[in-house]
């Protein structure tokens, strides 16, 4: 469902600068080793939960929608978390400014499937996204994907097989959501509710 446009989010977001990073603050900072992507964050849940998990780590969540992404800055802030931030821009402007092997892991939850096959190439777990991520990840660094569709999870299942630059090391094709470097986002709780099976896998780069 799309979010209905909040237009104090726009101006919170820029209030918020030490949490809302720009791609200019992104293009000169120092990339912390223990650094990860939330790529399509939505309206930040499963960031929040991560940041609180696990304090000894970083988390930046690209969300292009400002609704989104302002309802995400005011959760980090409303929860004073010093090791989560948000950037509202679209991925591929995001990761040309990301140096080689500076990234801990990719999270992918429940992205956009885009399920008509003219529209394959806008799917995040597509080849030209798949060549990115494998850039800036760090090696032993990882792709988390969770999805409730399964001709995503396919899909990206082929495309990992295919490409031995990452290692298949967890196939779950239906996750009981009991791994502990996780966390459940809004739209897993809703389907975990009404019965729908959830697809996860995790792909290391070696």
């Amino acid at each position: 469902m799309r979010t209905k446009f909040k237009p104090w989010t726009v101006e919170y977001l820029k209030e918020h600068f030490d949490v809302n990073w720009t791609l200019e603050r992104l293009e000169g900072a120092v990339i912390l080793p223990s650094t990860y992507l939330e790529i399509g964050s939505g309206k930040g849940g499963f960031l929040v939960q991560m940041a609180k998990k696990y304090p000894e780590k970083t988390f930046l969540g690209i969300e292009k929608n400002i609704t989104c992404a302002g309802i995400t800055c005011k959760k980090i802030v409303e929860e004073k978390l010093p090791n989560v931030f948000i950037i509202s821009e679209d991925i591929e402007e995001v990761y040309p400014l990301i140096k080689d092997e500076t990234i801990a892991g990719i999270f992918l939850n429940f992205s956009d499937p885009w399920p008509k096959k003219r529209h394959a190439k806008r799917r995040l777990t597509s080849k030209r996204f798949l060549d990115n991520y494998y850039r800036i990840l760090q090696k032993g660094g990882s792709i988390f994907l969770k999805t409730d569709n399964e001709e995503l999870f396919v899909y990206t299942l082929k495309l990992l097989q295919e490409d031995n630059r990452l290692n298949l090391v967890k196939i779950d094709e239906n996750y009981d959501g009991l791994i502990a470097f996780d966390a459940e986002t809004e739209y897993e709780h809703s389907f975990r509710l009404e019965g729908q099976n959830i697809y996860r896998l995790e792909a290391k780069k070696e």
